[in-house]
């Protein structure tokens, strides 16, 4: 069901234009009640963990905006990844997944082993290959939905990037970023499977 879909979305989404300018997303303005990390303006050069140094290296327009919140990648591999905060209205929370299903890396939701992976309504990948890390696998992003209030998102062990919040009204496109191998397109297709 999910290969018809995403077959699906592949003919409905081309790749955009360089002349057309895809819409930036905007903050959503929220209060970060977990003191696990900080947050960062996402752009290029900057490092997405606190405890190592790889850098951001390529990043998807919509994406540039954002503040993302910068956790410890060996934490979030032994504890996994707790985000609390408090918000006025409704917003999406961004989370990027890296696309290697190894140990150290956490996976991205599944709905055919957890009946819970789309409570928020993540279970689709929003942007796939939106970003890259330095030595890292490309990333697909996921974004999860919350209503005004407080709320705590637990996700499990492993490393993944928290890209930041915007209002929920605000339109995420679905496409393929295609980043990946110096920018070109991305030939795998193991993301149509999931």
């Amino acid at each position: 069901m999910n290969l018809r879909h995403h077959i699906d979305s592949l003919k409905a989404v081309k790749t955009v234009p360089a002349a057309k300018k895809l819409a930036v997303s905007n903050n959503a303005f929220v209060t970060l009640l977990s003191k696990a990390g900080s947050p960062y303006k996402l752009a290029l050069g900057q490092s997405p963990f606190a405890d190592t140094s790889a850098q951001i290296t390529a990043l998807a327009p919509e994406l540039l905006a954002l503040k993302g919140l910068r956790l410890s990648k060996a934490q979030q591999a032994s504890q996994g990844t707790e985000v609390s905060f408090k918000t006025a209205k409704p917003v999406k929370l961004l989370v990027g997944y890296f696309t290697q299903k190894k140990p150290g890396y956490l996976s991205s939701p599944q709905l055919e082993t957890d009946a819970s992976a789309n409570d928020y309504g993540q279970a689709d990948i929003k942007i796939a290959n939106a970003a890259l890390v330095a030595g890292q696998p490309p990333v697909n992003v996921h974004a999860y939905s919350f209503k005004a209030g407080t709320h705590t998102l637990n996700l499990g062990r492993g490393a993944c990037l928290i890209l930041g919040f915007m209002d929920a009204d605000q339109p995420l496109r679905t496409y393929n970023a295609g980043l990946g191998g110096g920018g070109e397109q991305v030939k795998e297709i193991d993301w149509l499977f999931e």
